[in-house]
């Protein structure tokens, strides 16, 4: 049975959430950071609405400085915040968050109807204070999940509470953008209510945190416990963090040119969020609008993230992530040219697709770019970054906005109205495509993925078919080349004998092989690798005569078979190198493939085959002494395993992942049914030599 069972699988995620505790706390979250982002579209709009008789400088001035109290107290106060909160009952620290915040709310409306020449200072004085409140809950919030959880389901709680955190974004906007629509008929039907201060939206979202707050109220979470990592602490210590990951993030040229490319696509997506209000009014959208655009950017990069990657699977990852930061720069910068209102929504709709391919990809090549050692530390340094360029952007975008102002030009016969929202996201748009350009060319030296051109392997990709499928050149041989992997005791012998015996029986020509010892030179290699009384043999010594037996291999054996239509089946091949030498012995993978690639003339299997077994469960199954490699230790056999897991991992389409510990005849009948797929017509395959077989050459 294979192996496919990703982490953050659904039925992870349903057992998670089977947690009754858990799930009331998931609603409540859910509840609260819905308001938390409604809060953050009203306030932006109530101010464009307060200053709708002042300047324009003045009103982008008002909705700039929402943007900054709403988003940086946590990145200066929470360090502070932090140290406090953990002193206090988690259960009663998020109850009363969530009741503060819903009163903070509902007053900014009402203040403003009482008492309309402070409606504004209110406004930022509320929104402040909501915001120092929240800093409280957060690591409330934190602590408390680990209690509700078991430890091995805490990893995919995390990634549901991350999920509401941000998926709630689109959800928000276009509850706004319909509440806004419906305050604009309640305020036509009954004329006390036309004031644009009797925001629907702020009433609503006092509602839904109250609503979070009795829910958290019956939750067993027991009394000061304190906080144990996770989001709290990180964005507690959030510019350490930026300042202690830095080198991690950007150690090499593929690190920095990862993040350079999703900080400009994050502040692309930044910038519609601080001029968008302001910029949909003199569309004439106003609320509604702003709810519809402020939706396309979250709706899109979630889009992305998800759909992208899948859609291009056949894509160079680093071609697509500079590709997708380039889109969301051109979408930026024709979103401030159109007047449209509906192309504008269909234009960050594609920004936030771009944005959001982006930056999955980037996160997920920065991760294997970092190693283990380094990954949480990049990472938290990304994500500290993104939150510093999310408000520099918002805000520093409304104030060029502000200070660019709005102009009526005269062209011809007709007026085109050049606003400055419109020339800061033209402005933003096109640096980003310059810094979209530097990053691409960063990103992609030496990319292992690349196919020779970006163009062909787009139309490719977009096809859904591999470039050498569009190319009339013969391919280099008409033979399939399958390759058995797995640790000691995996049973590759045996599944290579039984593929062997059930190809030729449906009338193929196939040779058996293995590695190392299928040729003369081989023979002594093996003898000489695998004796136990040779543990005198480097590491690196070792690597170059493995590579010597395959590139004497290939070149005499699996290459002349390929070349005149057989079925070569190798026990082992350049994957076990990288896994027993690189991940076994600790050495540097990306060298020892170099090597082997060189060796064996570039050659890639069609299909490897990995046995997985543990190493406790393979090498009790070895009869008789063990050699040299087999006598290695647990931890060596270890790291051999997870290293075979994440070669497959990598590369999908080329492995077959089986689980060795099920019975012989199913682990057969599984390969055979992957195998039949790369088959040729029989007729052709081999037709020089059908009658002359080569014998299977057995390994151990």
């Amino acid at each position: 049975m294979s192996r496919s069972a990703p982490l953050g699988a659904p039925d992870e995620a349903r057992n998670v959430l089977a947690i009754t505790p858990f799930r009331r706390l998931w609603i409540s979250l859910t509840l609260s950071s819905l308001g938390d982002w409604l809060s953050l579209l009203a306030l932006m709009s109530l101010a464009a609405i307060f200053t709708a008789d002042s300047a324009t400088l003045v009103r982008y001035l008002a909705v700039s400085g929402v943007v900054v109290i709403k988003l940086a107290p946590s990145i200066v106060l929470s360090p502070l915040v932090a140290a406090l909160a953990d002193r206090l009952d988690r259960r009663w620290t998020m109850v009363a968050g969530d009741v503060l915040r819903a009163l903070l709310y509902v007053s900014i409306p009402l203040v403003g109807l009482l008492f309309p020449g402070f409606a504004l200072e209110w406004l930022l004085i509320a929104a402040f204070l909501a915001e120092v409140v929240e800093l409280f809950w957060t690591p409330a919030k934190d602590a408390a999940v680990p209690t509700l959880v078991p430890r091995r389901l805490q990893r995919e709680a995390g990634r549901l509470c991350l999920l509401v955190s941000y998926g709630t974004a689109p959800v928000a906007a276009l509850l706004f953008a319909a509440l806004a629509s419906v305050g604009n008929l309640l305020g036509a039907l009954v004329p006390s209510l036309a004031s644009p201060e009797a925001d629907v939206a702020l009433y609503l979202n006092g509602l839904m945190f109250l609503v979070a707050a009795i829910v958290v109220a019956g939750l067993p979470i027991p009394k000061h416990k304190p906080a144990k990592g996770g989001a709290g602490t990180r964005d507690a210590d959030l510019l350490r963090s930026m300042w202690t990951g830095r080198r991690a993030a950007g150690a090499s040229p593929l690190g920095r040119g990862l993040v350079l490319g999703m900080l400009v696509a994050l502040a692309a997506g930044g910038t519609v969020v601080g001029v968008g209000r302001l910029h949909v009014e003199g569309l004439g959208a106003g609320n509604a609008g702003f709810g519809v655009v402020f939706a396309a950017v979250f709706a899109g990069m979630a889009l992305g993230m998800l759909a992208g990657p899948r859609v291009l699977k056949k894509f160079s990852r680093r071609r697509l992530f500079g590709v997708s930061v380039a889109v969301a720069g051109l979408a930026l910068l024709f979103s401030g040219a159109v007047a449209d209102m509906v192309l504008t929504a269909v234009l960050t709709t594609l920004l936030g697709v771009g944005a959001g391919v982006a930056w999955g990809l980037g996160t997920a090549l920065l991760g294997e770019e970092a190693g283990d050692e380094d990954r949480d530390r990049a990472l938290a340094f990304l994500h500290g970054c993104a939150r510093v360029v999310l408000v520099a952007a918002a805000a520093v975008a409304a104030l060029a906005a502000g200070f660019i102002g709005d102009y009526a030009l005269p062209v011809g016969p007709l007026t085109y109205d050049l606003r400055g929202s419109g020339v800061v996201l033209m402005a933003v748009g096109l640096i980003a495509v310059v810094v979209a350009w530097v990053s691409y060319r960063q990103v992609n030296r030496d990319d292992p993925e690349a196919g020779p051109g970006l163009v062909p392997e787009l139309v490719a990709a977009l096809r859904g078919v591999d470039l050498t499928e569009d190319q009339e050149e013969e391919p280099e041989h008409p033979g399939a080349f399958i390759v058995l992997e797995g640790g000691e005791g995996a049973g590759k012998s045996t599944q290579v004998r039984e593929l062997t015996v059930w190809l030729r029986e449906q009338g193929f020509e196939v040779v058996g092989t293995r590695q190392p010892g299928a040729t003369k030179l081989g023979m002594r290699l093996r003898g000489l690798l695998l004796d136990r009384e040779n543990s005198h043999i480097t590491p690196r010594a070792e690597v170059l005569l493995y590579a010597a037996d395959k590139a004497d291999h290939v070149e005499q054996e699996i290459l002349p078979a390929l070349r005149r239509g057989a079925v070569v089946i190798s026990d082992r091949y350049v994957d076990s190198l990288l896994a027993y030498q690189g991940a076994g012995r600790d050495l540097a993978p990306d060298e020892i493939r170099g090597i082997s690639d060189w060796a064996t003339q570039d050659l890639v299997p069609d299909l490897t085959v990995l046995l997985d077994v543990s190493p406790e469960a393979g090498l009790s199954r070895l009869g008789g002494p063990a050699d040299r490699i087999e006598s290695e230790s647990l931890e060596f056999h270890d790291r051999v395993r997870k290293s075979f897991l994440a070669l497959a991992k990598r590369d999908p389409e080329r492995y077959l992942v089986v689980d060795a510990s099920e019975p012989q005849g199913r682990i057969s009948k599984e390969i055979r049914r992957r195998v039949r797929s790369l088959l040729p017509d029989p007729v052709d395959a081999g037709s020089e030599a059908v009658t002359g077989m080569i014998p299977v050459i057995k390994s151990d």
